[in-house]
Formats: C-alpha cells, structure tokens, sequence
C-alpha cells in the first residue's frame, strides 16, 4: 500500500498512548528522493513542531551528501519556517533503524518523519533495509512516504 498509494502513511504503534505527536520531530535524512518527498508531505507538521532535529547517519558512507551532511535540507527547512538542527551520528556497525530507534528514544522525540525504501528492491531484500526494521517494531508514530 505504501509503495502504490503516492501518499504518506502515518504509523502509530499498537497502545500508543494519548498525548502530544510531532511536537518533537526526527527527520531521518539520507539525501534520497524519498527522503525529499518525506519533507515535502510532511512539512505543516514540521513547521508546528516545537523543535525538528535533521538526523543523518554514517554520512560519509552515503555520496548523495554534501560537504556538510544535512546542511542543505536544515537551510531548506528554514527557508520554510521550520527551525531544525542536524545531527551526524556515526552507527559503528549497529543497526541503523536502532540508530534512529536510540536517539528518538534519547531525545523524547514524538514523531519519526522519513522516506521509505529508497534502496532497489533486490538490495532490500538481499540486505534488508532501514524501512523494513524500523517498521517491525514502531515504537513511537512515523509518518513514512515514498
């Protein structure tokens, strides 16, 4: 459904309590069209969020990043109204989807925004994906776009 639609898809975990989401905003960013489609669906969330923290993981690693990974979608952002600050974080063989599960977690973050599947289908499946881990265990609500 969420590679045929062409609409965000937002996924709230089983028990997800009442309360505030995307108060506290993760933007996992990986340069990718589907990251880019992400920010552009999810951008009145972003621009009401109390804070938006641009996460990029093992930037060095990925060649769609500039000199200054996340930089460029952080100027974009704030072109936008939307105050964000990035964070670099290097995953040292952990799995990225719990890089981003840890630091949600660490920064109370309410709502993960990203692009999904950004990797061809036979490398997904060969090698599994961000997409595809994050989405065995939601623990916090993502907004997910492709």
């Amino acid at each position: 459904m969420l590679l045929s639609s062409g609409v965000p898809h937002l996924i709230v975990p089983q028990g997800w309590h009442d309360g505030p989401v995307a108060t506290k905003v993760l933007l996992a960013w990986n340069g990718s069209r589907e990251a880019r489609r992400a920010i552009t669906d999810s951008l009145p969330i972003l621009k009401a969020a109390e804070s938006v923290a641009v996460v990029v993981i093992d930037a060095g690693k990925n060649p769609l990043h500039g000199p200054e990974p996340g930089a460029d979608i952080a100027h974009l952002l704030s072109r936008h109204g939307v105050t964000a600050r990035v964070e670099q974080l290097q995953s040292k063989g952990t799995p990225v989807a719990d890089v981003i599960r840890r630091f949600a977690a660490d920064d109370r973050s309410d709502l993960i925004v990203l692009g999904a599947f950004s990797h061809s289908p036979k490398r997904e499946l060969l090698f599994g994906g961000v997409t595809r881990s994050l989405l065995g265990v939601v623990t916090i609500p993502m907004l997910i776009a492709h």
